[in-house]
């Protein structure tokens, strides 16, 4: 069903063995061709399968050598987000298959049980509003170990689309031709393509939960029509029994043969007044029968009441997304989905997300006192455009309060004027996620700053603190120059690493004057917005950073790096905080990034705790290949490298970095000037200021991706990255007013062309692909 449920060849064998994570599957990095001498110890997805077999296989293969005997199989485990995100690690495996039973050693008849899980309550995370149950799974879903695996069925095609991804190229492995049915269908370029896991991670995130109608069954191939001696999954059980479970509907995935199934084991739901057709002409018509059976056991006035005002669970019949059905287009089978499943199902995840303030009860360390953090909503993965900040301050640092800190080290002024530095269009523009708004008398009193909006381009802040390498800094921008002040560590070479990390050896005003020359609208910017810079961070702290980005938000990533400081490197300090408005006080630690040798000891297990879901593999990969091949010297040999596409092939290698991350890295800790790190912002900035026909291209392809950054780079001769970066900077919402009339107009109106062209072509497709099936 995802890699959160479906391991079922490793989750059996792990069972009896070591306590690993049964919810995402260990997909392996192609990391042995890193090029250092020492090996890898990473094994192939293909080598696991062939010696775990076909989950199909083994089952005929136990069958008590019977020949004719067809396979019994078992179903998936239930897959929501409470299972993905939070199980503890003694949870133990239910509905595994049986072919896996078989392939552990087993007998393979493993009983089905109620799911419940333990979950960590201190995890906030969307009620299941609709749960979508497939029959059972196929041959092809057994084999992959993936719900809906079968490459050319239409599930994973259609929640894509409907959610913001897509599932695969759409082409086929045997032909190398596109799936016609799809290909030219699909809302989503190639660069969309996310793992099976993230997927899985994308819907349930979002309140969507997956399972089948059958627990286990005897089946020859992969038809429903075909299932006998079949066992249902307990689902009223999961609905009823999980407090985390506030369904609206249940969508049947596979149309009326799912249907039949469902209500052939579960019509006693009906009849009990707890279940209802949905009001579609398809689930009216499939359900018939058993409504009737259901308003004949309960008639009475409250069933009537319930069923009017919506208050029972709709059972939602679709059109069946197998292959098998394919006298139904794509792009009806799609309309159809959104509208029976998606749009009011993310309609209801968008009202929990309004209502719930989101709130999630953290435990300090030792000596701190609790405290709540409400994060806050943002569709802003990396470094793209800010979401509004909180109305509320979840814990507010202030400048006055630090003043007890280390008394005896004074303000000492870094010698940097304005215009070659200003720090509050560098630090908070997602280039680093390690630095916290400080609250002075002004910013207190006119815009009550949180730590929260450090990541969201905060221009007119003017102090900010932070962990960098062993020491806690604060830095002071004033109308002229930028101070800093040691509030912990050693307080020797603290101008020149600063001088360092700030890479002012570089003169921006020369590069700044040149970029202007160059690029009329740059020029424009330039003026209002100066000192934008680029970092010279801790590689390694860069690497694991901007793994952890990877489709993430802002207040998610700075969450996640501040348990990992918490959980593997060293205390720094403690500072004070203040909690509300009522200035409730408290104290927030900080702590060292950790160094290779502190993620040692780091295991998924612990790193799914805090969050890190499926990226928790790229960060125990990439910590063994880099600790192979020479740890913190690998990276910074790096910055010897003038070439940035030798620098982007090498971290490319490392494991949960594609190329967008490689470039964040690369310019951000590696002195790599020429990196561009291109995402959709900067392709529309690309489209809009320098190559018009990009509007034409339907992905982020490699090749796409290298000519977008080399119209950075043709322009921009000198620093062409720098260049890039005080380009996005301006994009950012917070910049919004200091930028002069005509640049916000601009881009206002390319915004809403750039919308309108995307629904021509739309609606082009819509016509094309009506025309098509008439």
């Amino acid at each position: 069903m995802n890699d959160a449920l479906t391991t079922s060849t490793r989750r059996t064998t792990a069972r009896s063995t070591t306590k690993t994570s049964p919810y995402f599957s260990t997909q392996k990095s192609s990391m042995s061709s890193l090029k250092c001498t020492a090996k890898s110890s990473i094994s192939s997805p293909t080598t696991k399968r062939k010696a775990n077999k076909s989950p199909v296989s083994n089952a005929k293969n136990s069958s008590s050598k019977k020949s004719k005997v067809v396979a019994r199989t078992q179903s998936f485990e239930p897959a929501w987000w409470g299972n993905v995100n939070v199980l503890s690690d003694d949870t133990k495996s239910l509905h595994s298959h049986a072919a896996a039973a078989a392939a552990a050693g087993g007998d393979g008849d493993t009983p089905t049980s109620t799911p419940t899980q333990k979950l960590d309550t201190s995890t906030s995370y969307p009620p299941v509003h609709t749960l979508i149950l497939g029959t059972h799974p196929s041959i092809p879903s057994l084999n992959a170990n993936e719900m809906f695996g079968n490459q050319q069925n239409a599930f994973w095609y259609i929640a894509g689309d409907a959610l913001g991804f897509r599932r695969s190229l759409a082409i086929s492995s045997t032909t190398g031709k596109p799936f016609k049915s799809y290909y030219e269908h699909l809302r989503y370029g190639t660069d969309k393509i996310i793992p099976y896991s993230q997927q899985v991670e994308c819907m349930t995130s979002k309140g969507f939960a997956l399972w089948d109608i059958i627990a286990e069954c005897e089946r020859k191939g992969s038809l429903d029509t075909d299932i006998k001696s079949e066992e249902a999954n307990k689902i009223r059980e999961l609905v009823e029994d999980n407090k985390h479970m506030q369904l609206k509907r249940i969508v049947i995935a596979n149309g009326t043969t799912g249907s039949k199934q469902f209500v052939k084991h579960f019509t006693n739901w009906f009849v009990d007044g707890k279940l209802c057709a949905a009001s579609g002409e398809m689930s009216q018509r499939v359900f018939k029968t058993v409504m009737n059976k259901a308003k004949k056991a309960n008639d009475n006035k409250k069933y009537d009441e319930d069923l009017k005002n919506g208050k029972l669970i709709e059972v939602v019949c679709l059109p069946g997304v197998s292959p098998a059905a394919a006298s139904i287009s794509y792009v009806e089978k799609r309309d159809a989905w959104e509208k029976g499943c998606y749009n009011p199902g993310l309609a209801d995840y968008q009202k929990w997300k309004d209502q719930s303030m989101m709130k999630v009860e953290e435990t300090p360390k030792k000596g701190s006192t609790k405290r709540q953090v409400t994060p806050t909503k943002s569709k802003s993965p990396q470094r793209r455009s800010p979401a509004q900040s909180p109305s509320k301050p979840t814990f507010r640092i202030v400048s006055a309060d630090l003043e007890e800190i280390a008394p005896q080290n004074d303000w000492v002024d870094l010698e940097v004027p304005a215009v070659e530095l200003r720090p509050s269009a560098t630090l908070t523009t997602g280039q680093a996620f390690n630095w916290m708004v400080v609250e002075t008398e002004s910013t207190t009193i006119n815009t009550k700053l949180s730590p929260s909006k450090s990541a969201w381009g905060v221009h007119n802040a003017t102090e900010w603190l932070g962990p960098l390498g062993n020491r806690v800094i604060s830095i002071r921008e004033t109308p002229t120059t930028t101070h800093f002040r040691v509030l912990y560590g050693p307080t020797e070479g603290v101008k020149e690493y600063l001088h360092q990390y700030f890479r002012l050896e570089t003169p921006l005003a020369p590069l700044y004057e040149e970029w202007s020359n160059q690029d009329e609208r740059l020029a424009r910017i330039a003026k209002a917005i100066p000192g934008v810079r680029i970092l010279r961070q801790d590689p390694l702290e860069c690497t694991f950073s901007f793994i952890c980005s990877t489709n993430n938000n802002i207040p998610r990533i700075t969450k996640i790096l501040k348990e990992i400081r918490e959980k593997y490197g060293n205390l720094l300090l403690e500072i004070p905080t203040r909690q509300d408005d009522n200035n409730v006080r408290s104290t927030l630690s900080l702590y060292s990034f950790p160094t290779l040798a502190n993620l040692e000891k780091a295991t998924k297990e612990e790193l799914r705790s805090i969050g890190l879901g499926y990226r928790d593999k790229f960060i125990i990969e990439t910590r063994d290949l880099l600790k192979e091949c020479g740890g913190d010297d690998f990276l910074l040999n790096l910055r010897k490298q003038q070439d940035a596409q030798v620098v982007q092939e090498e971290l490319i290698k490392l494991s949960g970095i594609g190329r967008k991350v490689a470039d964040c890295i690369a310019l951000f800790s590696l002195d790599s000037d020429s990196s561009i790190p291109v995402d959709v912002h900067v392709l529309q900035i690309a489209t809009r200021d320098y190559d018009p026909t990009l509007l034409e291209v339907k992905s982020l392809t490699p090749t796409v991706y290298k000519r977008v950054g080399d119209l950075f780079r043709d322009r921009f001769v000198n620093y062409p990255g720098w260049a890039h970066s005080l380009l996005f900077v301006a994009e950012l919402p917070s910049f919004r007013e200091v930028l002069p009339e005509d640049i916000v107009k601009e881009m206002d109106e390319w915004k809403e062309h750039e919308k309108k062209i995307k629904q021509e072509k739309k609606e082009a497709k819509k016509k094309s692909a009506s025309a098509s099936n008439k």
